[in-house]
């Protein structure tokens, strides 16, 4: 079966004629027009509550059992700011049921085991009006990225009209095409939590001992008070410093995210970012480094860098004193950017560490042992006996 999503605005019934006949054979077609896709909210009940199914009950649920019995899936995106927009980004995002909390290691990297035994190729289109060609680049590296998330082929296609498929291949983030820029010490910086959890997250622990430690010289906003979207992204344009931390999310940035980043206009100033994750190496966080880079150069501000730190999952588990000994290092480095103007190399590259597994690391995942920890959540949610539940 070939199921094919489009989440454009502006859906062309010609296109499915087109790649119809490319398949050869009928299409399954969801459209999206005018449905938005509900935000993951990191609640993670589809993994420690109610294995396989998500809580968000929408047009992108109902679709989980095509998408999961397809041999491919087809997906239409539209792009904003440089990169896939807002609904193409929670498409994606809202595929977390189809996978297990559970890390293995794959071509020397952690990755999260998928509930089924197969997954359908990914096929991905995506409108290059406007893109630079660096940007196009990127979109590409990161659904490459998807598919390799996915344990599947990925494909590319450039042209509707006249639909083929290119191979979506592996290759290094293109990360590194801008410096880290440097300014003067700040008065005040401008942070925004772009975690989509409602309650205790991880950026939320680290940014409450920022604001202790440096209370009138930050002002922190969390994304997920939409209500006052219209307000920050006018206020973008007139503030002089500003960072943007959150969680990897399916090898980027959460989509709602994408959805405020998309309400911002060029502007004077600086930005900087700070990803945290929960895989161990912050490699894993490369291609949205890269995005941000070009996003930073969009936006006309001086680029001060990407901060990223893996190995955050279980934070707030974590015994009080050692959660405290995980978080002070998060925080000097925020404190070091007001006070110096710029991000401290050796603080950045001691943050990052792990880059790659080491062999010791490598070791210890092939254990298993890590995956305990969510054996145990599981079942304090009387949960563990559906841990392999296969909804669709």
């Amino acid at each position: 079966m070939k199921t094919l999503f489009d989440l454009r605005k502006n859906s062309d019934p010609k296109t499915y004629i087109e790649i119809n006949q490319l398949y050869g054979g009928d299409l399954l077609i969801f459209e999206f027009q005018n449905q938005e896709i509900t935000p993951c909210t990191g609640c993670w009940n589809c993994w420690l509550k109610t294995p396989g199914t998500c809580v968000l009950k929408d047009r992108m649920s109902e679709s989980y059992g095509a998408f999961v019995n397809s041999d491919t899936v087809i997906v239409l995106l539209d792009t904003a700011q440089g990169f896939i927009n807002h609904r193409g980004k929670a498409f994606i995002d809202r595929t977390i049921p189809h996978f297990h909390p559970y890390i293995k290691l794959v071509d020397g990297e952690s990755r999260h085991l998928s509930r089924y035994d197969r997954l359908p190729e990914m096929v991905f289109y995506f409108e290059r009006e406007g893109l630079t060609e660096e940007e196009e680049e990127r979109i590409e590296d990161y659904l490459y990225r998807t598919a390799y998330q996915f344990q599947t082929t990925g494909y590319r296609i450039k042209d509707l009209r006249h639909p083929t498929l290119k191979v979506l291949n592996r290759r290094p983030a293109k990360r590194g095409a801008q410096s880290f820029g440097a300014v003067k010490k700040m008065d005040k910086l401008v942070i925004y939590n772009g975690s989509p959890r409602r309650s205790g997250s991880n950026t939320a622990l680290i940014l409450q001992e920022v604001s202790r430690r440096l209370e009138n010289s930050v002002e922190i906003r969390d994304l997920k008070h939409r209500e006052e979207w219209g307000n920050w992204q006018e206020k973008f344009s007139k503030e002089e410093h500003i960072l943007l931390m959150l969680p990897l999310y399916v090898h980027s940035m959460p989509s709602h995210v994408m959805d405020f980043i998309e309400g911002l206009k060029p502007s004077r100033g600086s930005i900087t970012f700070f990803i945290q994750s929960g895989f161990p190496e912050s490699s894993q966080s490369y291609y949205l480094e890269a995005y941000f880079e070009q996003l930073a150069k969009r936006l006309e501000r001086t680029y001060l860098g990407t901060v990223i730190k893996g190995g955050m999952e279980g934070l707030k588990a974590r015994p009080p004193q050692s959660r405290q000994k995980m978080i002070e290092p998060l925080a000097t480095i925020i404190e070091e950017l007001i006070n110096h103007g710029h991000i401290l190399k050796d603080s950045c590259i001691q943050l990052g560490k792990p880059v790659q597994l080491s062999l010791l690391g490598k070791a210890f995942l092939k254990t298993g042992i890590i995956n305990y920890y969510w054996d145990q959540q599981l079942k304090a949610n009387n949960a563990l006996e559906r841990k392999n539940h296969r909804p669709y």
